[in-house]
C-alpha cells in the first residue's frame, strides 16, 4: 500500500456525517481520543505536577535558595528517570499493537518489564557513590548530598510507575490511569510534607516523600495490570525493544537538556535564589507541558492504530487533529497566561512574584509544541527515532546558546525567552522531519492563524500586567482579552472545517461524547 495518502479539501467533507475511520468502531474515533486525552491530562496534571501542587505549601517552608535546590534536585532526578527507561514507554506502544495475540502482548510486556527493573538497580550502584560529588559540585553545598542520593534512588521506582502506566495507557483504561496517579499524587505529598514538618528534614524530606510513594505504588500498579503479568521472556522482543529505544535515549538526553537547561545554567551563571524564582515559574508553566505530555500519549496510541489498519485515512485524521489541537490549545495557553499572575498571588508569598515575567515566553514555546505532538506521531510509524534524536540534540544545543546568550542580559526572563525559543525551533524541526517521512497536507494557512491569534492575545496580556492600572483593572482586561481569543480561534476554525456556528456545536458535542 503506497504511504501517499489521499487528501479531502475541508470544503468537500460532509458536516453532517462521520468521516470513514472517525466513527467508533472504524478504527478511529475523535469522541474517544477527546475522551482519553481529558482523562490522562488530569492523571499526567497529578502525578507529574507535584511542583505546583505543593508550591503553596514548600514556598511557606523553603526560601528561594531552598526551593531552587529541590528544583534543581528534581531536574537531576528527571534526567536519570528518562536513562534507566530507554525510550522504553514508546517502544512498548509501537511493538504492543503489532502483537497478534494476547500471549504475545504478555510476553511483550513480562520481558519489558523484567529487563527495565534489572537495568535500573545495576545503574543506580553505580551512581550513588557519586552522588556527595554532584551536590557538591552542582550546588556548592556538602549539605544537600543526602538529599541528592534519596532524589536518585527515587528515579528507579519513578520509572517503573511510567512503564506500568504506560501498560494502562495500551489498554485504553483511563479511569484506572486517573486514579492510580491521584493515589500517587496524594501519598507523594502527604508523605513529603510529613518528612518535612514531622521530621524536619528539609529538601531531603520532600524527596524522601516523593521516594516512598513511588515505591508504594509500583506492586498496586502491578495489581491492575495482572492479566499483562504472566513469566514469560524473549530475546526476540527484547532485541526489537532495545533497536527501538535505545535511539530515543539520546533523545531524551537532548530533551531533558531543552528542558532544563535553563535552570542548569541559571545555577551556573546567577544563583540559588534565580533558581528559586524561576522554578516557580518553570512550575506554572509546566502545567501546560503536562498538557502537552498528555496530548502526545493520548494522541500515540491512537495515531499509531489508525495508520496500522487504515493508511489511506490516516492523513485526513491527522490533518484534522492537528486543526483542532491548535486550536484548543491556543485557548488553553492563552487562559493560562491570562490568570498564572493573579494564581502566583494565591499560591505563593511576595518574594515570588516576580516568576511570572518568565511565564509568557515559556507559554509561547509550549504553544508551538503543540504541533510536535502531531507531527511526532508520523515519525514514529515509520520507525525513524533516530531523526528525532537528531533534532532533538540540534535543539538543546541551540536552547544552551540562547541561555548562554540571554541570561546574562535579563536573568530568569532570559532564560523564559531562551527556552521558548527552543521549543519553537523543536516544533519546526519535528514538522519538517514529518514532511519528509510522510508528507500530510495540513492546511498551512490555518495553522499559521491559529498560532498568531494566541501569540497577539499573549503579548497583550503581558503588556496589560506591566504597564496596567492595577490589580482588579488588570484582570478584566486579561479577560477581554481572552474572550477575543476564543473568539478568533473560533471563526478560524469555523472557516477551515466549512462549518455554520450550529454544525461546528453539534461537531464538539460529538467528538465530546455529548451527543444524542
Amino acid at each position: 500500500m503506497s504511504d501517499k495518502e489521499k487528501q479531502i479539501p475541508p470544503e468537500k467533507i460532509n458536516v453532517d456525517a462521520q468521516p470513514v475511520g472517525m466513527q467508533d468502531g472504524a478504527g478511529f474515533s475523535f469522541h474517544k481520543l477527546f475522551s482519553d486525552l481529558a482523562v490522562y491530562s488530569s492523571g499526567s496534571l497529578l502525578i507529574k505536577g507535584m511542583s505546583i501542587i505543593s508550591a503553596p505549601i514548600f514556598t511557606r517552608i523553603f526560601d528561594p535558595s531552598q526551593y531552587g535546590a529541590w528544583s534543581f534536585i528534581n531536574v537531576m532526578v528527571a534526567f536519570l528517570t528518562g536513562i534507566l527507561l530507554l525510550g522504553g514507554d514508546n517502544a512498548y506502544t509501537r511493538f504492543f499493537f503489532q502483537c497478534k495475540s494476547e500471549e504475545e502482548k504478555q510476553t511483550l510486556s513480562a520481558t519489558w518489564f523484567t529487563f527495565l527493573a534489572v537495568w535500573s538497580v545495576a545503574v543506580l550502584l553505580a551512581v550513588l557513590p557519586f552522588s556527595s560529588e554532584l551536590a557538591r559540585w552542582a550546588l556548592e553545598d556538602p549539605g544537600y548530598s543526602s538529599a541528592m542520593a534519596i532524589g536518585l534512588v527515587s528515579s528507579a521506582p519513578m520509572m517503573m510507575n511510567l512503564i506500568l502506566s504506560q501498560a494502562l495507557r495500551n489498554r485504553f483504561k483511563a479511569k484506572a490511569f486517573t486514579f492510580l496517579n491521584l493515589s500517587t499524587a496524594a501519598l507523594i505529598l502527604i508523605l513529603s510534607v510529613f518528612f518535612v514538618l514531622v521530621f524536619d528534614l528539609g529538601v531531603t524530606g520532600a524527596l524522601l516523600g516523593t521516594a516512598t510513594a513511588s515505591l508504594i505504588m509500583v506492586p498496586v500498579r502491578l495489581y491492575y495490570i495482572r492479566d499483562l503479568l504472566r513469566w514469560s521472556f524473549s530475546l526476540a522482543f527484547l532485541k526489537k525493544l532495545l533497536a527501538f529505544g535505545l535511539p530515543l535515549v539520546p533523545m531524551n538526553v537532548a530533551f531533558w537538556l531543552l528542558s532544563n537547561a535553563d535552570r542548569l545554567m541559571l545555577v551556573r551563571l546567577a544563583t540559588l535564589d534565580d533558581v528559586g524564582l524561576y522554578s516557580i515559574a518553570a512550575a506554572m508553566a509546566a502545567v501546560l507541558m503536562l498538557l502537552q505530555t498528555a496530548v502526545g500519549q493520548s494522541w500515540l496510541p491512537h495515531g499509531v492504530r489508525i495508520y496500522e489498519e487504515n493508511r489511506e485515512q490516516a492523513a485526513q485524521v491527522f490533518r484534522r487533529t492537528m486543526v483542532y489541537l491548535l486550536a484548543a490549545s491556543g485557548f488553553v495557553v492563552t487562559g493560562f497566561v491570562v490568570l498564572a499572575q493573579e494564581m502566583l498571588f494565591i499560591l505563593v508569598p511576595p518574594p515570588y512574584y516576580g516568576a511570572f515575567w518568565a511565564i509568557p515566553f515559556l507559554s509561547v514555546g509550549f504553544l508551538f509544541f503543540t504541533t510536535a505532538q502531531v507531527s511526532s506521531a508520523a515519525i514514529m510509524v515509520k520507525n525513524k527515532t533516530v531523526y528525532i534524536m537528531l533534532a532533538c540534540w540540534l535543539v538543546a544545543l541551540a536552547n544552551i546558546g540562547f541561555n548562554a546568550l540571554l541570561i546574562p542580559l535579563f536573568g530568569l526572563v532570559g532564560a523564559g525567552a531562551a527556552t521558548g525559543l527552543a521549543y519553537i525551533l523543536f516544533a519546526l524541526s519535528y514538522g519538517e522531519i514529518a514532511r519528509r517521512l510522510w508528507p500530510v497536507d495540513y492546511p498551512w494557512a490555518v495553522l499559521s492563524r491559529l498560532l498568531a491569534v494566541p501569540l497577539v492575545s499573549i503579548g497583550a496580556v503581558a503588556l496589560i500586567a506591566y504597564y496596567g492600572p492595577g490589580l482588579w483593572p488588570n484582570f478584566a482586561l486579561k479577560l477581554v482579552v481572552l474572550a477575543v481569543c476564543a473568539a478568533g480561534l473560533l471563526l478560524i476554525l469555523m472557516r477551515a472545517e466549512n462549518y455554520s456556528i450550529a454544525g461546528l456545536a453539534a461537531k464538539i458535542r460529538e467528538m465530546t461524547g455529548r451527543s444524542r
